[in-house]
């Protein structure tokens, strides 16, 4: 793969480790934290290294994930600072339990668009998956949103097999009657979800021909980085999605990729598919002093990290990594 530039990035920040649910995929059913909430970067040293990122390289995409990003009070106050640098593109990745009483909060902020985890439509199912996460509860999450004039929500489902594959096409119709838009992730064996990889396992190729024919289907041309690759769905009675597919595993999108990711304590990785974090506090502290050759450093170390990989298993969890 050639040099990506660095500019334009898309940044991915995993503002908090911690999550109040334990998705089968994603965490195991106890511990599983790798860190301690005291090792996390304030919100004021968050706002200096956006500030230095953006003015020095150009943040065109800006998205708050984690762990559970709702689970940090000062969200509102990241998202202010962010939307304050002129970040024209800032998003945020939720499981939604708590965004039915921040989402109005956080779009006064400056927040544009969020992804919400909807990994079942079926109560029994989606506590099972998420170990004792409330269904209800994600649903206002999503009208609340929808409220707040957030705009795309979009809804993900990490599809497994004979847990909620068979859900598929009820998503679909959700995200029809809804206006949000659907996209069915692949399972990528990382962390806990390695175990029962082989069997759990469905691709986004067989999904896409389970669903066809529902409706009609119109492939959208995106970015040549983009994660998912998205189509236009219209049903019978004129209504209309979109539905996108993410295939890291079966399909994977490295070329072209210009996203990094910092973890919750200050950590910068270029790839999933690389388990080595380079630490960003030393940059941060040269940085505040108006010297960003330290941050330039990092992040020509980061992007050659992408360069000629393929997607493989790791160890590290999703929740440390920011999904």
């Amino acid at each position: 793969m050639n040099a990506v530039p660095l500019r334009d990035l898309a940044v991915r920040w995993s503002v908090s480790e911690h999550c109040q649910l334990r998705c089968q995929y994603c965490l195991p059913a106890h511990g599983g934290w790798t860190m301690d909430r005291r090792e996390y970067l304030s919100a004021q040293e968050i706002g200096w290294l956006l500030g230095a990122l953006h003015r020095a390289f150009g943040v065109r995409k800006l998205r708050f994930t984690g762990g559970e990003p709702l689970l940090r009070q000062d969200l509102p106050e990241l998202v202010e600072r962010a939307a304050g640098l002129g970040i024209p593109d800032i998003a945020l990745t939720t499981n939604g339990q708590l965004l039915a009483a921040r989402a109005m909060e956080l779009r006064r902020a400056g927040l544009r668009r969020v992804n919400i985890s909807l990994d079942s439509l079926r109560p029994q199912v989606f506590a099972e998956i998420t170990r004792h996460g409330r269904l209800e509860r994600t649903l206002a999450g999503i009208e609340a949103a929808l409220a707040a004039g957030l705009h795309p929500i979009k809804l993900n489902m990490v599809v497994m097999r004979g847990i909620n594959d068979a859900e598929v096409r009820d998503l679909l119709e959700y995200g029809l009657s809804t206006g949000c838009q659907v996209r069915f992730l692949e399972l990528m064996p990382i962390g806990v979800a390695q175990a029962g990889f082989a069997h759990r396992f469905v691709s986004s190729d067989e999904l896409r021909w389970r669903l066809m024919g529902t409706g009609e289907w119109a492939p959208l041309n995106g970015e040549e980085a983009s994660s998912s690759r998205d189509w236009s769905v219209r049903d019978a009675s004129g209504r209309q999605t979109i539905c996108g597919f993410i295939s890291p595993y079966s399909h994977p999108f490295c070329n072209g990729c210009r996203r990094v990711r910092i973890s919750a304590d200050g950590r910068l990785t270029g790839c999933l598919a690389r388990g080595h974090a380079l630490p960003l506090r030393p940059a941060l502290a040269a940085a505040s002093q108006g010297d960003l050759g330290p941050l330039a450093s990092l992040l020509e170390e980061a992007f050659a990290m992408k360069r000629g990989v393929m997607f493989r298993a790791g160890a590290r969890s999703m929740a440390a990594v920011g999904g």
